[in-house]
């Protein structure tokens, strides 16, 4: 997965009460920037992760082949300790169910759902806050 340079320069925002020198150090190895395998990047406010995943068939997927995820908490806003670990998770699961790695980027596709989901966020709002 290809990261846009805003991603990959962004600075992770955490959420509040959350133990930054604990989280960061397991996120560390989550994110693409860092160069040790990692495929996560920060959202653009560095509130969140996002990454996508490509299988070889649409069985393993609901959309075409390939599945995008962002992970962010709304309240307390920023990343918390959960969202990092379930990025793990999906990377563990994302191995066990075959996933195709894109060792040349190119990054199209993610991009696009990258800007679906932002329109989706957008469109629908602060799903935590009051009404």
């Amino acid at each position: 997965m290809a990261s846009s340079t805003t991603a990959a320069t962004s600075t992770p925002k955490f959420s509040a009460g959350s133990d930054e020198q604990a989280l960061t150090r397991t996120l560390e190895p989550l994110l693409e920037s860092a160069g040790s395998g990692g495929r996560w990047t920060l959202t653009p406010n560095g509130a969140g992760l996002e990454r996508s995943f490509k299988f070889k068939t649409f069985g393993k997927t609901w959309v075409y082949n390939t599945t995008y995820i962002r992970w962010t908490t709304h309240n307390p806003q920023g990343m918390s300790a959960k969202d990092v670990e379930l990025a793990a998770v999906c990377d563990g699961l994302a191995r066990d169910f075959g996933e195709i790695v894109d060792e040349e980027g190119g990054g199209g596709a993610t991009c696009e759902m990258r800007r679906l989901a932002d329109r989706g966020a957008l469109s629908a709002g602060d799903c935590c806050g009051v009404k």
